[in-house]
């Protein structure tokens, strides 16, 4: 089997590193196409962990500037933000989508009559009809048709302005099998639309399938459940001593210790003035938190030097790894399971992290703070942590109150546990808790490279006339500036 392994960025392989290796295992031939490079201070270690036997990585080809793929970037643009000015969704959703769309669309919007759900519904079906009339980019297809992939995987798809839509188009225009991989627990709710859409989609559980047909309209028949691949390593991991790694930390291996897990940066704040004002809360909470170590554990996407130092002077407080980097290698992985393995219990705004926490077996709490209302109850992925499994998360509305929960489950007074055995079956593992998703997953690519290949879809014939109309639009649309945040 012939794998097209698209990924927008060498970040968005994090996910599936057990999936590649299994395709290799297995003897498959797997190309990664990667679309645009992000420098990251471990960027190299983990193309090297990909590196495998049958696996290749190369770039993706990257078309000379194409009126019809701005046009395209543009209607997609708009899409997305005519379905975030939904009522399901807030400004934390809305504010990316605004500075994406082009002027026209956001123009629209703003008007009275644009605003209004039957405004948005008409023009969303004429954009939708545009794009379908918008012919297939040439150098993608010649691309595809070299490589001659039984089926192209793509993650993580749904970012805004990607150009990842255009190789699915070239590729159902060739008529390979397509497949979106989700990359994260968010991914569905809080990115962009899934157009067009594929042979099938790889999600983690029945809540993703239900994300998919009522945010996306993809029929569930097209979904296929797996579970989260992406966890597979944690089931199994063995913990170092913990002596060893307080020793490596700077924490005291006589006291328990509590994680803090950061969150993603994708709204912009910082939490370190959070931080310093939990820890005070603490401290001030007596009993077995006064002197407890806490263990800050930066975000991977969050490149922040300077947080060691403004937490340095912060008693029994250590930042690790001081370089934020996912974990992707053994030693990397080591020390992220054993941060979790050997604390007390975690604590988080609203992180995956807290998955992790759970499949580990740590009681896993949050305090609902105002300051960062856009990045809990302004999301909808953080819902999941309150009520799959009966709920994750131990929660609080004030410091107080969330002080008294932790003590509780630093001394073993909590049954964060049971919670988080719930969770996980429900989330992480709906297939059974023995059962891994990485070989399930492998075994629905399988599957679907082994059925019967679509044929070529093309733009209907009926449809074609509608670029005379729309061409003009495509000489305008990469001079179009964006809109800027609302």
């Amino acid at each position: 089997m012939r794998v097209l392994f698209s990924a927008e960025t060498p970040l968005s392989l994090t996910s599936f590193q057990s999936v590649l290796a299994e395709l290799g295992r297995r003897g498959h031939e797997v190309t990664i196409a990667i679309h645009t490079e992000r420098e990251t201070g471990w960027r190299d270690r983990l193309l090297a962990e990909i590196s495998a036997p049958h696996v290749t990585i190369e770039r993706a080809v990257s078309p000379e500037q194409d009126r019809w793929l701005e046009l395209a970037a543009d209607v997609r643009s708009s899409l997305d933000l005519f379905l975030f000015l939904g009522p399901r969704f807030n400004d934390t959703y809305r504010a990316r989508a605004w500075r994406r769309a082009p002027r026209p669309a956001a123009a629209i919007a703003r008007t009275r009559l644009g605003s209004t759900p039957a405004a948005r519904r008409v023009l969303s079906a004429g954009l939708r009809l545009a794009e379908h009339a918008l012919p297939t980019n040439p150098e993608i297809e010649r691309y595809l048709a070299e490589r001659a992939p039984d089926v192209v995987l793509f993650t993580p798809y749904l970012g805004l302005r990607s150009i990842q839509p255009e190789y699915l188009r070239a590729a159902q225009a060739l008529g390979l099998r397509t497949a979106i991989c989700v990359k994260s627990w968010d991914n569905l709710t809080s990115k962009s639309l899934v157009r067009p859409v594929p042979d099938r989609l790889f999600v983690w559980n029945e809540v993703q399938r239900g994300e998919a047909a009522a945010l996306h309209g993809i029929p569930p028949e097209r979904v296929a459940v797996t579970g989260a691949q992406c966890f597979d390593d944690w089931f199994d991991w063995r913990p170092r001593p913990r002596d060893e790694f307080c020793a490596r930390t700077g924490l005291d291996p006589g006291r328990p210790y509590v994680l803090y897990a950061c969150c993603s940066p994708w709204t912009g704040q910082r939490e370190v003035e959070f931080v310093r004002r939990w820890v005070a809360a603490l401290r001030g909470h007596g009993g077995v938190l006064a002197d407890a170590g806490v263990l800050v554990r930066p975000h991977p996407k969050r490149a922040d030097p300077a947080l060691p130092a403004e937490l340095a002077d912060l008693d029994g407080v250590a930042v690790f790894p001081a370089e934020a980097h996912a974990p992707t290698d053994a030693a990397s992985k080591a020390d992220y399971f054993d941060s979790i393995h050997h604390s007390a219990a975690v604590v988080g705004l609203n992180t995956s992290a807290m998955i992790e926490a759970a499949i580990v077996g740590r009681p896993v709490l949050t305090v609902l703070d105002p300051e960062y209302e856009r990045v809990q109850q302004g999301t909808l992925h953080f819902r999941y942590l309150l009520e799959v499994g009966g709920g994750l998360l131990r929660v609080a509305r004030t410091l107080d109150e969330h002080t008294g929960q932790l003590a509780a489950a630093v001394e073993g007074r909590d049954d964060g546990a049971a919670r988080a055995a719930a969770f996980v079956a429900e989330f992480v593992r709906p297939r059974g808790l023995d059962v891994a998703a990485t070989p399930v997953f492998v075994d629905e690519i399988e599957r679907l490279a082994a059925s019967s290949a679509p044929g070529p879809h093309r733009t209907p014939a009926p449809l074609r006339p509608l670029r005379t109309l729309l061409a003009p639009l495509a000489a305008r649309a990469g001079r179009v500036a964006h809109a800027g945040e609302s």
